[in-house]
């Protein structure tokens, strides 16, 4: 809950539940809530002026965990090469961590782990270093996609949704597209390195220390190709 000024609240809590046809309606609709949704406010209006509110007022737009993937990028990221430590460190532009996030839960998921032997679908927190691959399409020209819909697999969205990662990727394509546009060349042709050298010599280039968890990337790896894949 935020404080704002004039005495004003702003509270973000209000989890809709929906499945992936639903999120991907929403995505397509403009992200503005549904009749069943405001009709849930309804109920949250009565409890806040209930203890004190003078007035309130539902969001205009929702936040959409995530809707989907673009597909046709130069390298998809998974969840297993984030456990592995994502981008190699002699072309990384920086690293990250955050953990699996799938708070809400995904229904079916535990079922059909089950049924193929896994016992657990809880992973360690990856900390992966940073690229530009995953978010650069190979089939539209000079298009690029940094956001939760990128060109992750498997459980990568979930630790790859978070806007502090989607900044680092956003800056270094900035400098991609510079370098695209001296040197003539689509977008999807600039590669990790050649970014990664602009940030050496202008002293920008972050601390990379990405982590490899073989044995949990391992795991990983066998979840996703069995469950998420196919």
């Amino acid at each position: 809950m935020a404080i704002l000024p004039g005495g004003r609240l702003s509270w973000n809590a209000l989890l809709c539940k929906v499945n992936g046809s639903e999120a991907e309606e929403f995505a397509k609709a403009g992200a503005k809530p549904s009749a069943k949704i405001l009709e849930e406010m309804n109920f949250v209006e009565t409890w806040l002026k209930g203890i004190g509110a003078k007035a309130v007022k539902p969001a205009s737009e929702l936040y959409i965990r995530h809707a989907g993937n673009i597909t046709g990028v130069v390298d998809p990221l998974y969840g297993s090469q984030m456990l592995l430590g994502g981008t190699p460190n002699w072309s990384a532009l920086g690293t990250f961590g955050y953990h699996f996030d799938v708070r809400g839960g995904i229904e079916g998921l535990g079922n059909r782990a089950s049924e193929n032997g896994i016992k657990s679908v809880s992973f360690s927190k990856p900390i992966f270093n940073i690229g530009i691959q995953h978010a650069q399409i190979k089939t539209v020209p000079n298009l690029t996609v940094v956001s939760p819909g990128s060109g992750f697999q498997g459980f990568a969205s979930s630790a790859g949704r978070i806007v502090e990662f989607n900044a680092g990727v956003g800056q270094a394509l900035g400098i991609a597209a510079i370098t695209a546009l001296l040197s003539g060349r689509n977008l999807s042709n600039v590669s990790n390195s050649e970014v990664r050298k602009v940030l050496l010599s202008t002293k920008q280039l972050p601390r990379v220390y990405g982590y490899a968890n073989n044995n949990e990337a391992k795991k990983l790896k066998n979840f996703e190709s069995l469950l998420v894949l196919v």
